[in-house]
């Protein structure tokens, strides 16, 4: 199970693959025969399982979900003793050995009555707790609840015949066999041939359409309100499935689905993705959440993560789907993602909460990540920069053709890239994956002297914390805007570089295209809403006649994790409150120790306590405004401020701003965003304007 993330989404989304095992051997996968029932008004189901068990001197253990009822477990034609308890099956009698296999059937009943959030805002655990539920509305079944009883340890091959009232048709992994209603029942047959550890299941009344490429089957199964969307998915699955398989090597699985979802999530299983009703209708999902989960298909479900040894698929898919398709359209575009997943890093991994990028499993919080996520995408990059790309495209292959039905670690990805490489990783792998942190960089005693044929520039590469191995790109620009790079290699806290150019230098910049993870300074990162997330004694400050819009934030109060905030009206703020305090001001104050230092291009204007505002290249017309405006640079710390020239505008514009955390400057029209921008940090330690008056 995997998961996407897309700037302005308006939900948190799931990632929890079941727990990797050991990989099985092709002999060891095991047959599975499913016929459920489903029965959404009782939130039950009643199945039989067939498992042909192949013979065994070992005791055969079988997970089902504790709640289960069993009426039935025998081993051929003959009745079989068991054990359950806490969700374990144990059988009192094995198969003989030297026998083939032999016919376990269980018969059980199980209901699956998790909560729906009653609301998801502020909410950290993204899958809002919800793993399994049977509804009239739709169900869905994770593959971590064992809603079937698997076998300990192996993989299986799937048959699944799920029956459920008229017009609810079911979606599991595999290839659709068929689809058929009769006696007000509709019974839909799945088959799966790749070995899995876990299966999962939604159901739901949907319109099936339908699509082939060279025998992968494409579907889509949405409700009828949003059925209207299918052409465009399915031509989108095409279109990205010709690109990564030419990419990585043959698709691994029977067919790919978008199945539309109930919850207010987004999943992402093996040969399927599973979106909320809100988000299929999300223009820019097509091509930036579909391409993830396709290539989500490769790693994670096809090729499996040792999740005690580090999740790697996340960071990998992230760099091949978020990132590389980008790069493959809008080389600008790349170079801006690279810059956010820096300023992500910055802004949210603490010392108090940073760990090793080996030690990411899963995500439950922004900070984690901006780890696993952003920090492992950086390291496939940087890994890519250090082999070449030919390489690196040989890697993933090999990655594919190896890990297929099996699971990889770190260190098998630090194998399979030396030998495409030709070199010795290992550092690399140490210091990026192992070792938490990242490296800290200034340029430093940077000089300027005449040579006899023209400029010897010289200067420091200074290296705080724990040194890195990193070859650091350095850019000396001339006055003629001609431009001369050279790679120094640095190892220690201190090493020199020297140039030499016939041109007057004007500016020497270190790694200017952002091709290296490292941890920003604070004079490199622009206040963006992200800085919000994690407060220093927050205070809501409340404008003259700015309550109703008080009563229209509560949404962001929670979103931001500000519940606990403290507020106060402007008249009633004693000027020694403000000392060390984050502040977010609702509406324009009227005094002047509260008027916020404002960014260059944004201007605020208030005539009888209604705020106007511009912004340069932004749309003129908006009713809602909201901009960090003061980052933590600024000694009197965080300033925020939302304004609104309608609360009824601003109810629908509150629950959304905490989900656009790279931005600075946010406007809104009824709701909807019509403008966002991050600031622009002109500051630098890994860069250095050279005057012309300093020249001798």
């Amino acid at each position: 199970m995997c998961v996407f993330l897309a700037a302005a989404l308006l939900l948190i989304i799931f990632n929890g693959y079941p727990c990797a095992a050991a990989a099985a051997s092709p002999s060891s996968v095991i047959d599975y025969h499913l016929d459920v029932d489903l029965h959404p008004d009782e939130q039950s189901l009643s199945a039989t399982a067939t498992i042909l068990l192949p013979p065994t001197k070992s005791p055969i253990l079988l997970h089902l979900t504790p709640n289960a009822d069993i009426s039935q477990v025998a081993l051929g034609e003959n009745q079989l003793a068991y054990t359950f308890r806490n969700g374990t099956i144990s059988l009192s009698a094995q198969p003989a050995v030297g026998n083939g296999p032999v016919r376990l059937t269980i018969r059980y009943r199980a209901r699956f009555t998790d909560q729906l959030p009653a609301e998801t805002i502020g909410v950290e655990d993204p899958s809002f707790g919800v793993g399994a539920v049977i509804l009239p509305e739709g169900s869905y079944l994770s593959a971590g609840t064992a809603w079937f009883p698997q076998v300990v340890g192996q993989r299986g091959r799937h048959r699944v015949r799920v029956t459920a009232p008229a017009g609810t048709i079911a979606v599991t992994a595999g290839r659709l066999v068929e689809t058929v209603t009769r006696d007000h029942r509709t019974i839909t047959t799945w088959e799966n041939l790749f070995p899995l550890e876990g299966l999962a299941l939604s159901a739901g009344n949907y319109a099936v359409a339908r699509d082939a490429l060279d025998g992968i089957q494409l579907l889509t199964f949405l409700s009828r309100e949003n059925a209207d969307l299918a052409p465009g998915y399915l031509a989108a699955m095409r279109r990205h499935l010709i690109f990564y398989r030419e990419l990585l090597g043959p698709y691994p699985f029977a067919k790919f689905a978008v199945v539309e979802n109930f919850l207010p999530t987004g999943y992402g299983m093996p040969s399927w993705t599973l979106l909320g009703k809100s988000v299929v209708r999300l223009p820019f999902i097509p091509d930036t959440s579909l391409p993830h989960e396709i290539v989500h298909s490769w790693w994670g479900n096809a090729v499996e993560v040792d999740y005690s040894r580090g999740n790697w698929a996340e960071g990998l898919t992230t760099y091949l789907a978020d990132y590389l398709l980008k790069e493959r359209d809008n080389p600008g575009e790349a170079l801006e993602y690279r810059r956010k997943l820096l300023r992500d890093y910055a802004a949210l991994v603490t010392p108090q909460n940073e760990f090793p990028l080996a030690a990411f499993d899963s995500r439950m919080a922004r900070y984690q990540q901006a780890i696993g996520y952003g920090k492992g995408a950086m390291v496939f990059h940087m890994l890519r920069r250090e082999v070449g790309d030919q390489p690196f495209r040989a890697a993933l292959r090999r990655m594919a053709a190896e890990g297929s039905g099996q699971t990889l670690d770190w260190r098998d990805i630090e194998r399979i890239f030396s030998n495409a490489g030709g070199k010795e990783l290992h550092w690399l792998f140490g210091q990026r994956v192992e070792q938490q942190g990242a490296p800290q960089l200034e340029l430093d005693e940077v000089r300027s002297e005449r040579s006899a044929w023209g400029w010897t520039v010289t200067g420091l590469i200074r290296q705080t914390g724990n040194s890195y191995r990193l070859g650091l790109p350095l850019q000396l620009t001339g006055s003629n805007g001609e431009t001369l790079i050279q790679t120094v290699t640095v190892t220690g806290p201190r090493t020199p570089f020297h140039f030499e150019t016939a041109a007057t230098p004007s500016l020497l910049e270190a790694d200017p295209d952002s091709d290296l993870f490292r941890r920003l300074s604070p004079r490199e990162l622009p206040a963006t809403i992200n800085d919000l997330l994690a407060p220093q004694r927050p205070l809501v400050v409340v404008g003259e006649g700015q309550q109703r819009l008080l009563e229209a934030v509560g949404a962001l109060l929670k979103g931001l994790h500000w519940e606990a905030a403290e507020i106060v009206d402007e008249d009633a703020l004693a000027p020694a409150t403000l000392a060390g305090r984050d502040l977010l001001l609702l509406g324009w104050p009227r005094r002047p120790e509260l008027l916020p230092p404002l960014p260059a291009g944004l201007a605020i204007t208030a005539n009888g306590g209604v705020a106007n505002w511009t912004a340069d290249n932004q749309p003129p017309e908006s009713d809602t405004l909201f901009a960090i405006v003061a980052g933590r640079e600024n000694r009197d710390g965080l300033r925020a401020i939302l304004l609104s020239k309608d609360p009824e505008a601003a109810h629908l514009t509150a629950p959304k701003i905490p989900h656009y955390g790279r931005y600075s400057l946010l406007l809104f029209t009824a709701g909807r965003n019509v403008a966002k921008t991050t600031w622009t940090s002109q500051a630098s330690p890994l860069k250095v304007v050279i005057r012309k008056e300093s020249l001798p």
